[in-house]
């Protein structure tokens, strides 16, 4: 359904639009404080369903599984006193996997799928950037979706406006 088919009020738009806007701004502004808050309140959030999980369910798993939870019990305690790490295992995980098929792609000579080769060789920058300067990578993914609040609220203030 197009938006124009929905009925807004127009003073609705206007607060939503000067509202993401503002959130954008302030993205931008405070990007170190709200990275690490962000990833801070997300682990806290892994960390209450991972022990409910270990509680509801440790007598029944094997120990490669209890090893798997202390693993992930204590990534998350770390990434919680520095959420850097976090961006650094990110960094890991996203080379991991976009590596192999920009390999695969290079071997075979067939460079017809132009998007896949652009995704993956940009998914291996990202991820040399979050290994080599995770701080400064939380900082950049958190500035980059404060241009897109913005972008987002100016487009739908402008919209709003116009359409009046």
């Amino acid at each position: 359904m197009p938006i124009h088919s929905l009925k807004y009020n127009s003073k609705t738009l206007l607060i939503i639009s000067l509202l993401l806007t503002l959130t954008g701004i302030i993205f931008i502004l405070a990007a170190k404080f709200i990275g690490s808050i962000a990833i801070r309140i997300a682990i806290l959030i892994f960390l209450g369903f991972l022990v409910l999980n270990i509680k509801m369910t440790y007598s029944y798993i094997s120990n490669k599984e209890r090893l798997n939870y202390i693993i992930a019990f204590s990534a998350s305690v770390l990434g919680l006193i520095k959420p850097e790490f976090t961006m650094l295992l990110i960094g890991i995980i996203i080379l991991c996997f976009v590596l192999p098929p920009y390999i695969n792609i290079i071997k075979s000579g067939n460079y017809s799928d132009m998007v896949s080769l652009i995704i993956n060789g940009t998914g291996i920058l990202f991820a040399f950037y979050c290994i080599i300067n995770s701080k400064a990578a939380l900082n950049t993914v958190i500035i980059i979706i404060g241009i897109i609040l913005t972008i987002s609220g100016c487009l739908l203030l402008y919209n709003t406006l116009t359409s009046e």
